[in-house]
This record gives structure tokens, sequence and C-alpha cells, in this order.
């Protein structure tokens, strides 16, 4: 199999004939950049290496690169800066490179471009950016599209919320929008003051029924500012605020969040905000911006910053100022076409002209930076070798396959053979490329023989999926009278009781293992979406096991059954739950306790 590892959000996976899955996520069509990627894969490419222009062999390419990078380790190591990013997403492509540079102690980016400023902000409320599946999209009845042109940048997205009621919000009458039941208008730079009145009159109407952490300081926050002060600054009416609002409230929409905000002015505040939104209607991860920070790869690991992080980060917006500084004296540039890509960018170019850097590049085609570059290295696509991709939406790893004769030399040989020819030793560099890839992948529950073998597999520990309307997410916790089964001796069989937010009377809770009669019981202080139960309380009031709710999903490194935040839906089975006054039952706790 084979994965497009563009800088896209679907991920599109193809067989080996490179067709298109008809599986999902794939579903038997791609986009035309898939479509073009074999006639594009022979044209405009690095034939052979390059030293000042002129073709040499590739021995004789990585000799030259590794002294001048020895010489710039040997002077001081944060003179030298890797720039690389996301024209290919495979593990051993984009990441494992940076392991040399990590052993060297050279300065590197903070890869914070595209995607970083909205998985920050998101991660700040949730512990993590993972939003919904793509098989949760097509449940939803209703999407708001918030500077998220699925329509164009995002084909099977769009084809998941096909019929779906669509609310595009941007600051143009883009494709999605004509395309949506209503567009909303937005001032550039603005969202965050929709979002701040949105909330506020979701909280001052009464429709925030969901539970957020810290609502006191948010609805304080919120209504510091008027909405007559929030729906100006942000260009919208007031009453288009409030119509959003309520269609939050009434229709519960999943919320598509574009990367296009974190490059925007107070694009990190809007994103955080846009985020609670699902929350505040009740929606547990009734949000998408990008999985890939909740399959468990640990990227970190790949780079090498287990084993430290170089000496100096270099911010992708002051590149420029890096560079007319004379801080920076060597760039080795793979993954990406800085030269037209990065803000400042073109300052590359000046300094390679004026004399104050040496460039070097790893590209498969001869991009503006490697005709720049002094030294020039071949580098094969990912139609040409193997590698382990992933996506930003799907919860697939993919093992890539090659599906054209190899041309170039892949990235982690040309930084291991630079390494020994600069005579720098590390045990970063030592460790085999394929044995790293499968120490980052073991937090998916995937292991690189199952992806060899198989092609393309489920990550098996992703943030359980918000639960539709009727479920709920079932946890179990300990009673003060009972450790498990023990002690029904003294103090008698528990009745099964569980808790929710606002469900009273005899239930039944339901997975596709299984059912079991239980008795709700309404607590305020449990949220909603989520019930709980004593893990003392295991048998249900037919004498049957409510663990036979639950099995099939172990954790990833000791195989632990995971037991809680499973779905579950409840439907009412007439009985009521005990009223005010009415004598404890057996399984209730002591008062007090």
């Amino acid at each position: 199999m084979i994965i497009c590892t563009r800088d896209c959000y679907d991920g599109c996976i193809f067989d080996s004939g490179y067709s298109p899955a008809r599986s999902a996520p794939t579903l038997g069509f791609t986009c035309s950049r898939g479509r073009s990627d074999l006639p594009r894969n022979g044209v405009n490419r690095v034939e052979s290496a390059l030293v000042d222009g002129k073709e040499v062999d590739v021995a004789e390419a990585i000799r030259r690169a590794a002294r001048a990078m020895r010489a710039e380790v040997d002077r001081d190591p944060g003179g030298i800066l890797h720039l690389n990013y996301d024209g290919n997403q495979g593990l051993l492509t984009w990441y494992y490179p940076a392991r040399l540079f990590t052993a060297m102690g050279a300065s590197r980016t903070d890869y914070s471009i595209c995607s970083a400023e909205g998985h920050a902000a998101i991660g700040a409320h949730y512990g993590t950016s993972a939003g919904a599946l793509p098989e949760e999209f097509p449940g939803y009845g209703a999407v708001v599209l918030w500077a998220f042109p699925a329509s164009v940048s995002a084909p099977h997205i769009w084809r998941s919320i096909s019929r779906a009621e669509k609310v595009s919000i941007d600051v143009r009458i883009s494709d999605t929008s004509r395309r949506s039941r209503r567009a909303i208008v937005v001032r550039p730079g603005s969202d965050v003051f929709l979002a701040m009145g949105v909330i506020r009159a979701l909280l001052e109407e009464g429709l925030a029924t969901g539970e957020v952490s810290h609502v006191r300081e948010l609805e304080e926050f919120v209504m510091a500012h008027t909405m007559e002060e929030l729906s100006s600054a942000a260009g919208v009416r007031e009453d288009e605020v409030r119509w959003l609002a309520r269609f939050y409230a009434e229709e519960r929409p999943l919320t598509l969040i574009g990367f296009a905000l974190g490059r925007s002015p107070n694009g990190g505040d809007a994103i955080s905000l846009i985020s609670l939104i699902p929350a505040l209607v009740g929606l547990r991860r009734g949000f998408y911006y990008s999985n890939s920070m909740g399959l468990g790869i640990d990227f970190n690991y790949l780079r090498g910053y287990h084993m430290g992080g170089g000496s100096r980060v270099v911010g992708m917006a002051h590149l420029r100022e890096e560079l007319e500084s004379g801080r920076i004296r060597l760039v080795y540039a793979w993954n990406m076409n800085p030269v037209v890509t990065m803000p400042g960018g073109p300052s590359i170019l000046e300094a390679v002209e004026e004399g104050r850097i040496s460039l070097i590049a790893h590209d498969p085609f001869l991009s503006e930076t490697a005709r720049a570059a002094d030294i020039v290295l071949p580098a094969p696509t990912f139609l040409e070798k193997e590698d382990v991709g992933y996506s930003y939406w799907h919860d697939y790893l993919v093992f890539n396959e090659p599906v054209a004769p190899p041309r170039g030399v892949p990235e982690p040989d040309a930084v291991r053979a630079i390494a020994r020819e600069a005579g720098i030793s590390h045990p970063l560099l030592e460790e085999d490329p394929w044995r790293a890839v499968e120490v980052a992948i073991r937090g998916t529950g995937v292991t690189l023989d199952e992806l060899r073998s198989r092609g393309a597999v489920r990550v098996r520990n992703y943030p359980p999926p918000s639960p539709r309307d009727g479920e709920l997410l079932l946890v179990f916790t300990s009673h003060p009278l009972y450790t498990n089964t023990q002690f029904r001796e003294v103090h008698g069989r528990p009745e099964p009781i569980v808790h929710t937010h606002d469900v009273d009377g005899e239930v039944v809770l339901e997975t596709d293992l299984g059912s079991a009669r239980v008795i709700a019981v309404a607590d305020p202080g449990t949220p909603p979406g989520v019930a709980w139960m004593y893990k003392s309380a295991l048998v249900d009031l037919d004498g049957r096991s409510i663990n036979g709710l639950l099995g099939g999903v172990a954790g990833p490194y000791a195989g632990t059954p995971v037991l809680n935040g499973v779905a579950v839906r409840l439907r009412r089975s007439g009985r009521r739950g005990r009223g005010e006054g009415e004598p404890r039952r057996p399984g209730d706790p002591p008062e007090g306790s």
C-alpha cells in the first residue's frame, strides 16, 4: 500500500497499483494532486548531486557537506540551522533526519508555521487537540466550517458531511460558503470576537448546558465586553451572532476549525474559544482541528529530543532577523522549499549570494532552494521508498511501499553518511532508523511488523469518541465498603446503580457486546455525557455481569483491558428511581462518606 504524504488533511491511501483504496477513508477517489503524482514524478528532478552547480557523485557531495558541517560544529554548532517541514509526512523522511542536528547541538526551528498554534490552544483545555474521527462525521446533522474551506482543501471530509446542514464562517464568500446553508463573513483576524459573542449569547440566554472547566472565568471574560462591541469588532451583525449561538444550542453541530486561524492575529485565542463552544452545548470532543497529535506517535523520540533538543530554537517567524544577525552560518534544508514557503524566505537567497551562509539542500526536485544551494543531494519521492505515513484526519498508519524505481539518497541514509564522514558519533545515529520508528509508534498500539504485513492498520489508543445522542461514557470507581466482589458477606450484595447527570429510574445499558438492567440515580455532580458505577456493583438486576458490556479493547503497552470511558447506550425501562426521603439502598455509601 501507499499513502499520499502531502501536507493535506485527507491522507489518501492507494493500493499497490496506485489506485485509490475503495475502503474508508479514501472511498475510491482522490484529488487532482493525487491523480497527478505519477506523471509529476519524472519532471524537474535532481538527477545527480551538485556542488556549486556542477554535477558530482553523491559520495563527493556528502564529503563536502560533512566538511562544511564539521567546521561549523568545531566553531559553534548553534551556527547550523536545519529547516524542514511537511513536504512529506513520512516518519523516516520528515522526522528521523533531525537526529543528526540534535546530536550536533545545532539550532532548530519551532515548527510553528502551520498548526502548532491550534494544537497548543486546544490542548490547553482538553489535554489533547484530538477531535472527532472520520466515522463520526456522518453522524452529525449539522456542521460549522470555521475558516475551513473543506470543499476545496479536504474533499473526503466534504464528502463525509454531504448530508449535514452547513454553516460557513470565513473572511469571504468561498466555494464552501456558497455551498452552505448560511455564510457568515467575519473581518480578518477577528474570529476571536465572534467566538466571544457566541459564548456570551449562550451564557446569557441560558443555552450553555454543557460542562466547561473554569466556566466562571470564561463568563467573566466574555461578559466584560458588550455584545455590540463584540459584533462590531467581528464585523458581524448582532442578530447573526445570536442566530449562530442558537444554531449551536439547537443543532449541536460538529465544528471544523481551520489551520488558517492559527496564522492570523489573535489566532490562538480564537481557536481556544471556538473549541470550547461544542463543550458548552454538551458535545464532548465535538470539534475537528487535526488529529495527528492524538495518534500516539512519539515525534520527539524520532527527532532525538529525548537526548537533548539542540542549542537554540529559531522561531519560523524570525528567520530574516536570524540570518541578518550573522548567528546562522550554515543552513541544511530538506522536505521543504523554504526560499519561497517561509516568511523571510528570500533572505536565504540574499545570505547565500552575499556569502554569509552556506546552503545545503536535500530535495527530489530542482526547487528554488535547490537552485540556490551550494550543495544539493538528490532525494527520492514518497513513490520511490519505504516509509510510514499518517494523517491529520483519519487514524490509520500506513506502511508505504515504493511503486516507482528508486532514485536519490533516502533522508536517513544521507544524514548518517554525513555523520560518518564528519566524525560525529552519537547513540541517536547508531540506532537503526526502523528501530526508531518501532519505538516511536508504540503509543499507537500498532507494531511495525503489523504494518509491514497488513499495509494499513488503525491506531488502537485514540481518545474515546464523543458519545452520540443517547450514549454515555461509562467509568467505574471504588466503594468505601467493598473491594471488588469482596465483603458482600458482611454488607450484602450492592444494587447495580449507575449515576448520571439527570436520569432517574430503571434503565438498560447497552453496547454491541451485551446489555445490563440497572438503576439510574440523577447526580448533578456527574457531567452530562458521563455515567459512573461503583466497581463492586458488577451484577445487574437480572444477575448478569456488567462486565459483559466491555471487552475487545486493550492498552498498547501491556494489553490492559480498557474498562473506563467506554461508550454505552442508555434507554429507560419504566421503573422510577429512589426519591427524596426514600431509604438508602444497600449499594449506597454511608451518609457523609
